[in-house]
Order: structure tokens, then sequence, then C-alpha cells
């Protein structure tokens, strides 16, 4: 029987009640959960009473990371994650991180470091690569020939055709003082990324590309073993780019936008990400297109428990389905996780988070040298000659 892991929740919203928790619930062989903080008290006391185990509460997370009763920290809060990931490493435990792990290329090389000197494991939440259908995806590869097109699509509506078959607890007792100072420092290191550009750059870099584009790219670059080659990026419709653009309730909606490039001399990759506020549901496409066929790849929505990829193959005379059903890859995840705390390996950790942040950083440049804006921070450091 595999070793019981004790685990400390940090942020108890929307990916985490959907997700993580009751996945979390059912594999109660692996884990318990000894420890929950949240900033709402009402929403930690009701997901605490909720839970199958003895759960302390606290709205601050220092706590959990200061817990000796809790080997392994789960990151389920919005933005970034650097200052949470290296406290809980320094106190020891291993860390699993919703994306994004860090808003900058070197807090995320500094916190592999970290995890690796002290002996830990720090996971990074990019589910996708634990699809089923993806084992020995690249094997397959070859029925399709020499690869042309790797085409992948997020049709992205508004929160709420996403949550239409669920129920997220929230509370109105959240200290507005706490949500600020999450702002300012997600800000903060946002100029460290990029400067300070207008400020729907810095908005589009965190909430777009850092929010949900990331995990496009962490996909192509773990199928593919690379990244593509940068050729261009647009966005649309330019009049709907204002300063207050976003995701929350009180914010302006995003533009869609598209990233182009090459994998080798011969692979031609477009990143679509589009804005379809209504959209009638969450849709996420990776077609891979070869010389002899090609493979769909219909990912399932966020949101949605128990749903797993299906893969398409098209080649020579025959169409082959497999995947689908409920083997999800939340669960996958959280067991590699788990493996990983035992000695095993995981696909995605801090040195790939930094990968995928300066491709972003760089596909914003190119939006940002379009619009004729002129970025700073890291990414300004990388263009400088020497």
């Amino acid at each position: 029987m595999a070793t019981k892991v004790s685990l400390g929740v940090i942020g108890l919203g929307t990916i985490a009640q959907t997700q993580h928790l009751p996945n979390i619930s059912e594999l109660d062989d692996r884990y318990r959960i000894t420890a929950v903080a949240d900033i709402s008290a009402r929403l930690g006391a009701a997901i605490a009473a909720d839970l199958p185990w003895d759960v302390a509460t606290s709205q601050d997370w220092r706590d959990i990371c200061t817990n000796a009763d809790v080997d392994a920290v789960l990151l389920l809060t919005p933005g970034g994650h650097e200052v949470m990931t290296e406290a809980a490493l320094v106190a020891g435990k291993h860390v699993f991180a919703e994306k994004p792990l860090c808003l900058t290329v070197a807090a995320a090389t500094r916190l592999n470091a970290l995890a690796r000197d002290r002996g830990l494991v720090l996971q990074v939440g990019y589910m996708k690569p634990y699809e089923s259908v993806l084992d020995g995806l690249g094997r397959r590869l070859g029925a399709i020939g020499d690869l042309r097109l790797v085409r992948h699509t997020v049709y992205h509506p508004e929160r709420g055709p996403q949550l239409a078959h669920t129920t997220v607890l929230s509370f109105d007792d959240i200290d507005a003082g706490a949500l600020g100072g999450a702002t300012q420092h997600a800000e903060a290191r946002t100029i460290e990324a990029i400067g300070e550009p207008p400020r729907q750059w810095g908005r589009l870099y965190r909430s777009v590309l850092q929010g949900s584009l990331i995990h496009t790219v962490s996909l192509i670059r773990l199928v593919f073993g690379d990244l593509p080659v940068i050729s261009g990026s647009r966005l649309w419709p330019a009049a709907q780019f204002g300063p207050d653009v976003g995701f929350g309730p009180d914010d302006t909606d995003p533009p869609s936008l598209q990233v182009t490039g090459m994998l080798g001399a011969r692979t031609r990759v477009e990143m679509n990400w589009l804005w379809l506020p209504n959209y009638p549901a969450y849709r996420e496409v990776l077609e891979i297109v070869g010389t002899g066929g090609s493979m769909d790849l219909d990912l399932p929505p966020p949101y949605v428990r128990d749903r797993a990829a299906e893969l398409t193959v098209r080649a020579g005379e025959g169409v082959d389905r497999r995947g689908g059903g409920t083997d999800s890859a939340f669960v996958h995840e959280l067991v590699a996780f788990h493996a990983a705390i035992a000695g095993g390996r995981i696909l995605d950790d801090a040195l790939g988070a930094a990968a995928d942040t300066a491709w972003l950083q760089q596909a914003l440049q190119t939006l940002a040298a379009a619009d004729g804006v002129i970025l700073g921070g890291e990414v300004e450091e990388r263009l400088r000659p020497g």
C-alpha cells in the first residue's frame, strides 16, 4: 500500500472545488488533507466541514507552510506562486503549484534550484500532458508522415457557461486589503517581467498569456520536445484591447490572439486563443497534420470532472479513435505528484515553467512591437546585446 501524504491546501476557489478537492478525496489511499487556508474564513470552514478528515483551517497561507502535520502543499490560488512556493520549500514541504508558477524566468529558475538543493518535489499544475491518450504519442506520429502543421485552438467563453453544470461556493467576508496586497504583488512581478508598458499589456500578460495560453505552450513543449520559433502574432479586435482587460467581474473583455512559428524547417505551428463570451461551452483542440494523415486531440473543459481527452487518427484508409471516458488528467497529475514524492518522475517541473514563461514573454514582445510598444524587464534584458 502507498504511504499516505498529508496535504495542506492553499486557495479553495474554483479549481480547488471543481477538480482537486474531490479528486484528492477519491485518492484517499495516497492522500489525506490535514489543513486548508483561504482568505475567506467562511469558505475555509465550509470546505473543511465537507472533507472526510479532521482539517485545520486558517486565513493565513503561512500557517500551512509551518504546519508540522503537512508533508506537501497544494497552491491553488490564482496568479503567480513565487512567494508561497519559496516559503513552502524553505519549510521542507513538497509543492504542487497551479499555473502559473511565476511571472518571471528568474524566479522559476531560482525555485527549481531551491527544490533540487533541498531534495523536494516542485511540480507545476499542467494537467494536459497527463491525458492517457498522449502516452506513446511520439511513436504514433510516424503514422501520419512528416509533420507540416500543428494548430492549437482554444474557444474560451466567459465564466458562466464553463460553470453551468456545478456550484462553486463563495462568501463575501474577504478582506479588501488582502486582495489589494495580492494585486500589488502581481503588478510588481509583472514589472520585473515586462517593464511598465501601458496597463493593458501587463493585464494581458497575466490574465490571458500566463493565465490560459500557458497551457497550450506547455502542451506543445511536452508533446514535441521543443517550442516553436515565433514568426508572427496578432490580436483582434484592437478596439477591445483596453486598460482593464481581464477575466474579473469588473474587467473588460480580452481580445483574441494568435501566435505563429516554426518547429524546425517544415512544421508550422499556430496557437489560437479565441475569446468567445457567449460560446456554448469551453472547447480546446490540437490538430496535427502530416504528409500521410492527421491527428485531432479534443481536450476536456477545465472545470468538468471525470472526462478525458479523445484522440482521432486519420491515416491510410482508416480512422482510429481512442480515449474519452472518465480517465481524468487531473487525477493522473496528482498520482504523479505522489509517485514523485516517493522518488518517481514528473513531467512538468520549474525549468519547464521557466521555458514557457520565456516563450510567452517573447510572444508578448512581438504583439507589443506590432503596436509600437516597447517592453522592459526580462524581455529587454534578453534582447540586449551580449
